[in-house]
């Protein structure tokens, strides 16, 4: 369930009607109090945000923002979790509260001024602290949001304004925008120009894991003092299908640690002052491809010495003499899985041709993905990236990615996401190269 309330088009004007059984309903399932949150909405901009709040008599408050992705039940019931510490939590699906598409492109174009209003407002009902909580994409509506406040707070000019503590960012996502396969990431402009106190959690078997160098380096150049804390062996802690031990493990002592960070961060100063962005800086927005796309980067492909699930070594030192398709992938990405069919009737195509495609699975245990073979049939080899480390050789920001390798072993096509390997199109561009 994404939503306590029922969307009614009245009249062209969206009216929110709550719906206190379901909401009953819900808190009885997961063992909460129905006295322990309560559905509200909140003013900001002429427009009534959503949310569920969890409440607390002490004297700080969280504004948890989601990225949408996903159930938010673990969300749920951390906020819980925490407001039973004296912490009050705001939790709010910002994209489904504004009636948009839930994306990572619908993140990406917010430009923070409902969360800017939103921490006014909490505080004003509230007269609490405010520190934001987020995780992934919507880290960048979050710190344009504090950057927003920041702005506000210097033209007023007086003490009221020192109630931001900072931000607790969980493996944020903070690109503008995904470049063609194998070329860097293009952060944001507000990740260098951030200068709020930040705790940043990482997951570390998430696809940004490797990325992390750069977004610290992009986060400490504006002045912001950042917190790292790296969770191994979790893929992601609000996920519902990573059940790995290690995520139980942080699940069960997370409440308490953001109590101590949320303090932590309190006794920091958070600037009133913001960095500029210079005009012009802000990339325009991409998408991921949807076909092959000719390589841009100057790479080369990379060695492969790796062991597959039942533990075998496979090796790969020089890619000449076929057309080869590395293909990089996870379980729990769902293009990645949907592309599997056509690209088992890809290989069967080019059966008789020289041709090879090796699949590498990115971050997960030999037995997680021992499991999904026997469920789901694959016809190539599969080779397991168990920390990820050798992905991100490879420069690989997004599942599934994959590479075109010529018979001269270079790097010719790529692709980021999933297509119709199969189709007369894509098969054609395949023969052409092992013509040359």
């Amino acid at each position: 369930m994404h939503s306590f309330s029922l969307r009614l088009l009245l009249s062209r004007n969206f009216i929110l009607v709550s719906v206190s059984a379901l909401c009953l309903l819900l808190f009885a399932s997961t063992g909460w109090g129905a006295d322990s949150a309560e559905e509200i909405t909140v003013e900001v901009h002429d427009t009534e945000l959503s949310l569920l709040r969890f409440k607390a008599e002490g004297e700080h408050l969280i504004i948890w923002v989601s990225p949408g992705f996903g159930h938010h039940q673990r969300a749920y019931d951390i906020s819980h979790a925490i407001s039973k510490r004296g912490i009050e939590v705001w939790h709010i699906d910002l994209a489904e509260s504004l009636f948009l598409t839930q994306s990572t492109n619908t993140l990406r174009a917010l430009d923070g001024s409902y969360v800017a209003g939103l921490i006014s407002q909490a505080h004003k009902q509230t007269g609490k602290s405010i520190t934001l909580m987020t995780r992934s994409y919507a880290a960048l509506p979050v710190l344009r949001g504090a950057r927003i406040w920041q702005i506000q707070a210097s033209k007023a000019n007086n003490d009221q304004f020192d109630y931001l503590t900072g931000a607790i960012l969980f493996s944020p996502e903070l690109y503008s925008e995904i470049p063609p396969l194998g070329l860097d990431p293009i952060f944001d402009p507000v990740a260098s120009s951030t200068n709020i106190p930040i705790m940043l959690y990482q997951s570390g078997r998430r696809g940004n894991r490797w990325q992390l160098d750069k977004t610290l380096e992009k986060l400490q150049s504006g002045g912001a003092a950042v917190y790292l804390k790296i969770f191994p062996g979790v893929t992601g802690v609000f996920y519902l299908k990573d059940m790995a031990a290690e995520t139980t493990a942080v699940l069960k002592q997370l409440p308490e640690e953001i109590e101590r960070v949320v303090h932590m961060l309190e006794r920091m100063p958070t600037p009133k002052t913001v960095n500029s962005i210079l005009p012009g800086s802000e990339p325009a927005p991409s998408s991921l491809d949807i076909t092959l796309k000719p390589f841009e980067s100057d790479m080369k492909p990379v060695e492969i010495n790796l062991k597959n699930a039942a533990g075998e070594r496979f090796t790969r030192e020089h890619f000449t003499g076929r057309v080869t398709l590395v293909n990089f992938w996870a379980s729990w990405c769902g293009p990645c899985v949907e592309e599997i069919p056509a690209l088992n009737r890809l290989r069967e195509h080019m059966n008789d041709r020289p041709f090879e495609l090796i699949s590498i699975n990115y971050a997960e245990k030999p037995e997680q993905i021992g499991e999904f073979l026997n469920m789901v049939k694959v016809d190539f080899p599969v080779l397991l990236d168990e920390d990820g480390s050798y992905s991100a050789k490879w420069n690989v920001l997004v599942y599934p990615a994959t590479f075109v390798i010529a018979t001269d072993g270079n790097i010719v096509y790529g692709v980021n996401g999933a297509i119709d390997w199969d189709s007369e199109e894509i098969t054609g561009k395949l023969k052409a190269l092992m013509e040359n």
